[in-house]
């Protein structure tokens, strides 16, 4: 059994039980690491959806940041095409935000008990 040192002040160096708080530390951010790769297979099932021009053009996305289908609204094919473009460009990109949104939600519920920074797995 280790020695415990009395050092000025009737400090006691040694035999502290920090250890096993960063030990149980490290358990809780592995755990939190093993359920944020499965979070990632599961974006791939999690849809999300956005429109531009009124309901115009709809965007589906996955939440792996992969674009499943654009629809256009018939109405738009009369349209100039440049119009049609930068729907369809405004419509991918409320599709992204709404992943971005939806991935930091999921992530939230992985790392709010940990007090963890979203970034740090």
């Amino acid at each position: 059994m280790a020695k415990k040192l009395r050092g000025l002040g009737g400090r006691n160096y040694g035999g502290s039980k920090k250890g096993t708080n960063m030990n149980d530390l490290l358990k809780q951010a592995q755990k939190a690491q093993e359920e944020m790769d499965n979070l990632e297979d599961t974006f791939k099932n999690i849809e999300v959806s956005a429109s531009a021009g009124g309901g115009a053009i709809n965007v589906v996305a996955t939440c792996d940041y992969r674009i499943k289908s654009i629809e256009v609204d018939q109405e738009l094919k009369e349209e100039d095409f440049e119009i049609v473009q930068d729907l369809i460009i405004a419509g991918v990109n409320e599709a992204l935000s709404e992943v971005t949104k939806k991935r930091d939600e999921e992530t939230a519920k992985v790392t709010g008990a940990l007090n963890l920074p979203d970034n740090i797995l």
